[in-house]
């Protein structure tokens, strides 16, 4: 057996991660290009590496997973071990800081055990474990990570609830989420309406839809949550009412509403059949009685209930407006009148947050239309859902890959550093019962190597593909996407100071030895780009290979990108490099792999090259 055959077989370990993967690689290499002779020996090799991964005691599957989504600096951490082999003696605990141990130690086998976590803020951390059969061989390994943050708006990881139902066990399906890792939370649809959030009874109401909502879930939710140190968000539209405010008695003036350039009242159907409640009406966000009427009520929800903050939400931008009475919105700091609701927006959420501080605030300008303004607001975290018909201040739509990195560029570069949660959602109300991973990961992928999140994760494991958030009953994550979507977050984590923590994107050239590249993430090119720090240059490689650069799949047709293998890569920098390192999402272990490097000059000045050793979803290499 040749040396190449057994580099293959570490290669197809790295990018496959799982077992199974590994054994079709396998089957499929002595089906189709081993001779028959060699098939007795590629059956030799499956049950060697089978014997490899589960030590001396066969194979283990073993998890690992933090009883909270993040810890404060300094706090003990319950550190959980589920299906721990049942003759491990010893457990090999090792915490890293990006390529550094900060800790090792071994300790008695058990199913849970307690860690002293350290003090420096906002910072991620790698957790390994190995359990140790009595002669000291490794029997099984798994890993997760740990995110070490006083607050949750620096590295925002966003999910959501929907089911306040009496049934629903919100205790649970908040435990799901802390496995990602989920650090805030949206309730979505709890309210009873949006110019009424807080219902009189706040042991049960309906929602506008007619929904059961129990005052006790929301409570239940909100608990357990907390306990998890997730932040608790109240969903609520900024500057709508539903119809039923004509009759209610609830201070809402018509004279406060907004009105088309061309008269019409702007208005959203959203089911006219349910009478005035099915039917919002949308007032002018700078009038200042409508200010003093909103806030009011979002500082009611604060006193009904432990939320942490104000989830506000647009229908995104609809032309030009006017009040009541002919006159513009408001003026602008220069003076100029304003008719668009979008630029409406930096004023209005500055008030907002002055009027329910020290309450967090998030904003939602649909569609992406008036980001800058939001950008440059006081909100706490930024939040955008994007269409693809919808095109950002230089005409580019959002409907690729790239058009989203920029956004979340963008984003960070023009808010002094917050990082962009993104509402994209992938194979958009395609009728099939299960969501396409290629679709989910490369969009996972993107958003993370940009600086940025996503939210698609909540109500317990579910995954969102339309923007009613109940609507995620009818799609579901099933096989491996779970457990890879799982490690995605994890990698976000644990490299959250190398992905978004004051990284600026650099201009560098890489070139890939027989790969197309490009800087703009073009179908059928690996998509590189580079970002730096004072310490830190980090070059994200986006394997669009064989597949397209369209992030929606609404028709669940994308395909997984082409395996690269032995990429020979060529960097060129002008900064002194000690190491090379490359971590992955992809593999069965996310830990930094260092990898020897050579260095010259060319025409194109300095550069560096080393070997990408396989290259699948998404490999970031950072150099020290």
């Amino acid at each position: 057996m040749n040396g190449s055959f057994f580099f293959i077989l570490l290669v197809m370990r790295i990018t496959y991660g799982t077992e199974r993967s590994f054994l079709l690689f396998l089957l499929m290499e002595s089906e189709g290009r081993m001779k028959e002779r060699n098939r007795g020996l590629s059956l030799w090799l499956i049950l060697a590496f089978l014997g490899c991964i589960g030590g001396a005691k066969g194979e283990e599957i073993m998890n690992l997973h933090t009883e909270k989504s993040m810890y404060a600096p300094g706090e003990t951490a319950e550190v959980l071990v589920e299906d721990l082999p049942s003759e491990a003696a010893l457990l090999r605990l090792t915490l890293r800081h990006l390529e550094s141990p900060v800790l090792t130690l071994e300790m008695q086998a058990a199913e849970s055990l307690s860690l002293r976590l350290p003090e420096t803020d906002f910072t991620g951390y790698l957790l390994e474990m190995q359990a140790l059969d009595p002669a000291g061989a490794v029997m099984a390994e798994a890993f997760t990570a740990v995110d070490v943050s006083s607050s949750w708006t620096k590295f925002p990881r966003y999910g959501y609830v929907w089911d306040f139902t009496p049934a629903a066990d919100a205790s649970a399906k908040i435990d799901r989420m802390s496995r990602y890792h989920l650090n805030g939370v949206q309730f979505y649809d709890w309210q009873y309406r949006h110019h009424q959030p807080v219902a009189e009874n706040l042991s049960s109401w309906k929602e506008w839809s007619g929904r059961v909502i129990s005052g006790d879930a929301v409570r239940a939710y909100i608990d357990a949550a907390h306990e998890k140190n997730m932040a608790c968000m109240a969903y609520n539209m900024i500057y709508a009412a539903n119809q039923t405010y004509l009759t209610d008695g609830s201070g809402v003036k018509p004279e406060w509403r907004l009105v088309k350039a061309n008269g019409q009242d702007f208005t959203c159907d959203m089911d006219a059949k349910l009478g005035p409640v099915g039917v919002l009406q949308y007032f002018n966000p700078l009038n200042a009685d409508w200010q003093k009427y909103i806030f009011a009520q979002e500082n009611k929800v604060f006193e009904a209930f432990a939320f942490d903050g104000w989830h506000g939400d647009t229908i995104g931008e609809n032309g030009l407006m006017r009040t009541a009475d002919g006159g513009p919105l408001g003026f602008d700091e220069n003076g100029r009148p304003i008719h668009l609701v979008k630029n409406c927006y930096t004023q209005f959420l500055n008030a907002a947050k002055a009027a329910i501080a020290p309450k967090y605030l998030v904003f939602n300008p649909v569609g992406a239309q008036g980001i800058e303004n939001v950008n440059v607001s006081d909100v706490d975290v930024l939040y955008t859902e994007f269409w693809p018909w919808d095109h950002d201040s230089d005409g580019l739509a959002y409907d690729s890959y790239y058009s989203l990195h920029k956004a979340i560029v963008n984003a960070c570069e023009q808010s002094g550093g917050k990082s962009l949660i993104a509402a994209a959602y992938v194979n958009y109300r395609n009728p099939k019962s299960f969501f396409n991973p290629a679709a989910v990961r490369m969009l996972d992928c993107v958003a993370f190597a940009s600086g940025g999140a996503r939210i698609e994760l909540g109500n317990g494991d579910r995954m969102l593909s339309d923007e009613y958030f109940p609507t995620d009953t009818k799609k579901r994550m099933k096989g491996e996407l779970p457990g890879q979507v799982q490690r995605l977050y994890d990698f976000l984590v644990a490299y959250e100071n190398l992905l978004r923590d004051g990284q600026h994107p650099v201009q560098r050239k890489v070139t890939l030895a027989g790969v197309p590249v490009s800087a703009d993430g073009k179908s059928g090119t690996v998509w590189t780009f580079a970002k730096a720090d004072d310490q830190t240059e980090i070059y994200h490689f986006l394997n669009l290979m064989g597949t397209d650069n369209g992030w929606r799949d609404e028709k669940q047709l994308k395909k997984e990108p082409e395996l690269q293998q032995n990429v020979r890569t060529r960097l060129y920098t002008d900064r002194p490099v000690q190491s090379v390192w490359l971590a992955s999402p992809d593999g069965a272990s996310i830990a930094p792999m260092q990898l020897p490097f050579t260095t010259g000059q060319d025409g194109e000045g300095d550069y560096l090259e080393f070997v990408q050793p396989s290259l699948a979803y998404w490999n970031m290499v950072f150099l020290r």
